[in-house]
């Protein structure tokens, strides 16, 4: 299991690295080469949960390292990272929520390691999963709390101020969100 989920982290390095490279700037192509890369792998073990879910942090982890690496904006790449693993998983019927847990603790814990900014990346990671959760058609509020709940462990793992960090910026974002919800309500009412 230690060597697939390493494969799992150099496939989706290999991946992103050209992508971004190639493309110069982060967007479907991202989300498609991880995708691809879960949905190959996957289809390849008959451990599909598990290995999606021991990979997924690595796989975050690989987007954060990468886009650090080549001059990208890390909270984007984790954005489509996680969207590719949502598509990636969903298509080879693993469990999303467990697998963007996983994810969520690896991208901070990656995020930590580079010096980036730890609530950005909280934020970029769950407003990742409700787009993607919302695109396959499943339960976004249990896997976005799921994502939250990565987030959070993740951050403990640091420090107390990581974790005030993190739950101030989804605070922050939801606080945000509400007032966009609010105004298109009002305006379109």
């Amino acid at each position: 299991m230690e060597y697939q989920k390493h494969h799992f982290g150099s496939l989706v390095t290999g991946a992103l690295i050209g992508t971004l490279t190639n493309a110069g700037e982060i967007g479907s192509a991202a989300i498609d080469a991880v995708k691809k890369v879960v949905v190959t792998a996957l289809r390849d073990t008959s451990e599909v949960t598990t290995a999606a879910t021991q990979a997924a942090g690595d796989i975050t982890g690989a987007a954060i390292h990468t886009a650090v690496n080549v001059g990208a904006d890390s909270g984007t790449a984790v954005s489509h990272a996680v969207h590719g693993l949502i598509h990636g998983v969903n298509e080879v019927g693993g469990d999303l929520g467990t697998t963007v847990e996983h994810a969520a603790k690896g991208a901070i814990r990656a995020t930590n390691e580079v010096g980036g900014d730890l609530g950005k990346t909280a934020v970029s990671i769950v407003r990742g999963t409700i787009a993607a959760t919302a695109q396959v058609g499943g339960d976004v509020g249990q896997v976005s709390e799921r994502a939250v709940k990565g987030v959070l462990d993740g951050a403990r793992e640091i420090s107390e101020t990581a974790v005030g960090s993190v739950s101030g910026a989804l605070e922050s974002s939801i606080v945000e969100a509400k007032d966009i919800v609010h105004t298109a309500v009002h305006k379109h009412k």
